[in-house]
């Protein structure tokens, strides 16, 4: 059974049983289907891409052995039009599809736990409400955080869902949503509130020498009048002066830090 993979890349654990209600119909037996088939075309992915990380070492030590080889001595036979022509655009195709692969297992896992572990329904008048699930919100988007799944300083519900779908933060924490207006309005100042408190001045956020999310750039190899700089330099706005960053999965630039208020130049789009 490939359900290992669900403790390695979700921290959680989904017991046998779950997967038993496929036989009994209903939305469970959905849930609980969409989830092996998570698991099973990873695991797949992920012999492929073990497949051909070997196939490219052993490309390597050929490199290597015919470097090293003595006069005299027989030596492999170097592809002279590429040696990672066949099978390094395959890897990287693979590495992304496992990435793809492993997000969408992770979104599965979140409604599991919404449906199999629900939350008490926040007591108390509507600010409170508003308050608690805002806080398990943003509990799960920092595990998110540690685990690399989004960048530490995110700063909008909007550039949440360039990495995963926002939704399923609401949904695990309960958020009760029936397409009333009382339900929209609960659903937005639930969101306003999860913002303000991730722009929260002095929250963590990644920046030059420290940021390990891999979609981020922080340096600049230009100078103000364009020309190249002999060494790359920490990444400022040109228009603030703030330290910045280029997300890929964003196409954009952002700010550092997500409490520094929006410029001309950089900002979010909300």
């Amino acid at each position: 059974m490939t359900l290992h993979l669900i403790g390695k890349y979700t921290g959680h654990d989904i017991p046998d049983d779950t997967l038993a209600a496929r036989t009994r119909g209903g939305a469970p037996a959905v849930l609980a289907a969409a989830l092996a088939d998570a698991c099973h075309a990873l695991t797949g992915t992920e012999t492929d891409l073990a497949r051909c990380a070997d196939t490219i070492a052993a490309r390597l030590d050929d490199v290597r052995r015919a470097l090293a080889a003595r006069p005299g001595e027989p030596a492999p036979t170097i592809n002279p039009t590429g040696v990672l022509q066949a099978d390094g655009p395959r890897l990287d195709a693979l590495s992304a599809q496992r990435a793809a692969q492993i997000s969408h297992l992770r979104a599965l896992v979140r409604i599991w736990r919404a449906q199999h572990q629900p939350h008490q329904p926040p007591t108390g008048d509507s600010a409170d409400q508003v308050r608690r699930f805002a806080e398990r919100i943003v509990a799960e988007i920092d595990d998110d955080i540690s685990e690399g799944i989004v960048p530490a300083g995110v700063g909008s519900f909007t550039d949440l869902h360039r990495y995963l779908d926002a939704n399923d933060y609401l949904i695990c924490a309960g958020v009760p949503y029936d397409g009333t207006p009382a339900s929209i309005d609960l659903t937005r100042s639930v969101q306003d509130l999860v913002v303000a408190r991730l722009r929260t001045p002095g929250r963590r956020f990644c920046t030059h020498g420290t940021c390990t999310f891999a979609a981020h750039d922080h340096t600049n190899a230009h100078g103000p009048d364009g020309t190249d700089l002999d060494a790359a330099v920490p990444l400022r706005c040109r228009h603030c002066g703030q330290p910045a960053h280029y997300d890929a999965r964003l196409e954009d630039y952002r700010h550092d830090d997500p409490a520094v208020r929006d410029c001309f130049l950089i900002h979010r789009d909300d």
